[in-house]
């Protein structure tokens, strides 16, 4: 099984100043997109339909926090059908952290907290599979060292005597689409958390835990 990983927010703890005004998001939410690679063209498949229904360029990557509401609201409402119906095994795992509440010991060191966070997204769902690979955009790991997950995930996996197979790989996101839907769906929730800006996590919220799992930390 493959789990694509990116983010929406940011890694700071600026809060005297508004986010996008000098200061840091309120919120950070680490998105994982769960297919298997025999799967992956479902997805594939949607994002150029996605692509040509909105005329994009294709194969430049767009993100996530450039769709309008109306476009994830739309987006979100054809996953069902053009993806989840389908694919047996897709899954959008999410977690969203309200940053002023994070304890002062996890905030001393960022690579520390993002693993922390990150593992709590995804030690529940890895130890479901004999075989994982974790594929993450290296422009999410914005902090120092960032490489040190695996070694993290592994140890709190096998340390707890689990034996399955980990891998972990950091690519560029300019060419993998899978990235990019992980980053989508990483924005249309950190929005509803950030901006209060619901259209497509309202359509999510009626999805099948089976489907979309989110978690909430320190509310």
């Amino acid at each position: 099984m493959k789990i694509y990983i990116d983010e929406s927010g940011d890694l700071g703890w600026k809060f005297d100043k508004p986010n996008r005004y000098g200061g840091s998001s309120k919120f950070i939410t680490i998105t994982g997109i769960i297919i298997p690679s025999e799967e992956e063209k479902y997805i594939s498949r949607f994002i150029s339909e996605i692509y040509k229904k909105y005329n994009l360029t294709p194969n430049i990557e767009k993100k996530g926090a450039n769709f309008l509401p109306e476009h994830c609201a739309f987006i979100t409402s054809q996953v069902t059908n053009k993806i989840i119906a389908k694919s047996s095994s897709f899954k959008i795992i999410s977690i969203t952290v309200n940053k002023s509440k994070v304890f002062e010991s996890l905030r001393k060191d960022k690579n520390i907290f993002y693993n922390y966070v990150l593992g709590l997204l995804l030690k529940p769902e890895i130890i479901k599979y004999d075989n994982v690979k974790i594929v993450l955009d290296k422009r999410t790991i914005k902090v120092s060292h960032g490489e040190s997950f695996p070694d993290y995930i592994k140890t709190e996996i096998w340390g707890n005597g689990i034996n399955i197979d980990i891998s972990c790989e950091f690519l560029e996101s300019t060419n993998n689409k899978m990235i990019w839907f992980a980053d989508w769906y990483a924005n249309f929730v950190w929005r509803r958390h950030e901006d209060n800006e619901s259209s497509a996590y309202d359509i999510l919220t009626s999805f099948s835990k089976e489907r979309f799992l989110e978690k909430k930390l320190y509310f």
